[in-house]
């Protein structure tokens, strides 16, 4: 159980974090790229927090720790079903919209 209870804070946290990748993206978009614009500098301070936040590789090594623990039971493994997928995919959703976000980010504030 203790995996389920895993995925379901991981899936909450992920699509929290998803979400929050392209809020600077916005408040570059709304504060229309102009050096001197609040938005932009906002932005630039939220896009610290996509970048340094580990959150995808703590939640993949605690699903990954329960799913294995618990995987010897049958009865686990009944109740787990094809939900441990997730596990591996949220660590791909977020590199891609980590990628994307990034991208965006460089595009729009005209860096390298």
């Amino acid at each position: 159980m203790k995996t389920l209870k895993a995925l379901k804070i991981t899936s909450i946290l992920q699509i929290i974090y998803c979400v929050y990748c392209f809020v600077p993206i916005i408040c570059l978009l709304i504060g229309g790229g102009s050096p001197v614009s609040l938005l932009t500098d906002i932005s630039i301070l939220l896009f610290y927090f996509v970048v340094i936040n580990p959150i995808a590789i703590i939640c993949f090594i605690i699903c990954l720790s329960y799913f294995l623990s618990e995987r010897k039971n049958p009865e686990q493994r009944r109740l787990i079903g094809k939900k441990w997928i997730w596990i591996f995919i949220w660590p791909i959703i977020t590199t891609i919209l980590y990628i994307t976000s990034g991208g965006l980010f460089a595009h729009l504030t005209g860096g390298v």
